[in-house]
């Protein structure tokens, strides 16, 4: 068997989340995501720059996740 062989007869790669959740996951993570946003944005000048970076991480991360899965429950696959 050659190395062309192996490659073709190889299995598609799956999604770990079915299509049929896809909603509900973008639903979920972008509402986090906008939730530490609004907390980020609101937080001012009386926290650390520390926890601002991580509170800025936290919604990045959620809202970035949040635009993949809303993209994917519209039908557009990235």
């Amino acid at each position: 068997m050659t190395i062309v062989d192996e490659w073709m007869s190889g299995t598609p790669i799956t999604s770990p989340i079915p299509r049929s959740l896809y909603f509900l996951a973008a639903y979920i993570t972008l509402s986090i995501g906008l939730f530490a946003a609004g907390s980020f944005a609101i937080q001012g000048k009386k926290t650390s720059v520390v926890q601002q970076l991580q509170i800025a991480i936290i919604a990045s991360a959620f809202l970035g996740f949040g635009a993949i899965f809303a993209s994917n429950a519209a039908g557009v696959y990235l």
